[in-house]
């Protein structure tokens, strides 16, 4: 579909802001849903091609204004707070039905209201759904989340499954592997490492043979777009995912080779006696299978290209007055 009218929850977000521009570009009339106070660097860019809602997903009265005003025949779901602690805890847990839950629910229950509803929505998941899942992950398989995250996300994936049946579109949930790309926080992996090297300040990787599936947000947001042009109404979970899983050494040791810094920069600590390194990695197959999509931008170009990024910024930074 070309032209058509596409709304963007979490568009100020990392994946929200690559898929805002890339909806510009195909000449999209793009609505983008930001949280009050939110950030919006990513997206000045397009800022002034796209209809901006400003909203908390969790008030109903604002998102069914939203809803109304915009009359979206696509909508991609990426609103989710990514940042909650990894251990589990019940203050945390009880954070994730008015996190994850209920801002899901009040936009698909908005937009089934509409006169004319839209044909798809599409909903960013996550990997950390899966947890303690036999590797590699596979929509079939039964997710165990180890994280507060991981589980509140997977709370909103089942319920909006229970409510297919009264849906006048489908609602798919594309899991997606760990992304990187330009952008990114710096307090993720990828972007810190490479921020460390670039200055040359030292790092260390603390769980050094952790293997992570790690994905270029370029091939996050085609997947989601061929989702959303499939429109598949027999297929409510898709993992959008590289297949592979290289261990956080080998990252690092990638890193340094393509920036040429000393080695010495980046120290690997040693896990203690028990601990053992975890493997995150999902299976790509339904989707390659069902949609024709796959990562096309493998680990070394990715990485190359976040680089690239990030030195093109600092220079246009250093010019700056």
């Amino acid at each position: 579909m070309r032209g058509s009218v596409s709304l963007v929850t979490g568009a100020a977000g990392f994946i929200g802001s690559h898929l805002t521009a890339r909806l510009v570009a195909r000449g999209d009339d793009v609505h983008v849903v930001l949280r009050p106070g939110s950030n919006r660097a990513r997206l000045l860019s397009v800022m002034e091609r796209v209809t901006v809602h400003e909203l908390d997903l969790a008030d109903r009265s604002a998102v069914r204004a939203a809803i109304r005003a915009a009359c979206p025949n696509r909508v991609f779901h990426l609103g989710a707070e990514t940042r909650l602690s990894d251990q589990p805890a019940f203050d945390t847990a009880r954070k994730a039905l008015p996190l994850y839950v209920e801002p899901a629910f009040n936009l698909v229950e908005e937009l089934a209201a509409l006169p004319d509803p839209p044909f798809i929505v599409i909903r960013a998941g996550t990997i950390a759904e899966y947890g303690q899942a036999e590797t590699p992950y596979r929509e079939t398989g039964q997710p165990l989340p180890l994280t507060p995250y991981g589980a509140g996300m997977l709370a909103a994936t089942h319920g909006l499954s229970m409510l297919a049946p009264i849906l006048p579109f489908p609602v798919i949930t594309a899991r997606l592997a760990l992304c990187y790309g330009p952008g990114q926080s710096r307090s993720f992996f990828v972007p810190a490492l490479v921020d460390a090297l670039l200055s040359r300040r030292s790092i260390t990787v603390a769980r050094p043979e952790d293997r992570r599936d790690l994905m270029h947000v370029t091939d996050a947001v085609e997947g989601l777009l061929r989702l959303a042009d499939f429109a598949p109404a027999d297929c409510e979970l898709v993992n959008l995912a590289t297949g592979m899983a290289p261990t956080m050494r080998e990252v690092a040791e990638r890193v340094v080779a393509q920036i040429g810094c000393p080695a010495s920069l980046v120290s690997f600590r040693t896990l203690p006696p028990g601990d053992v390194p975890t493997r995150l990695l999902s299976s790509p197959d339904r989707a390659n299978r069902r949609f024709g999509w796959r990562a096309r931008i493998g680990l070394e170009d990715g990485l190359r290209a976040t680089i690239e990024a990030e030195q093109a910024a600092r220079e246009l930074l250093g010019h700056l007055p």
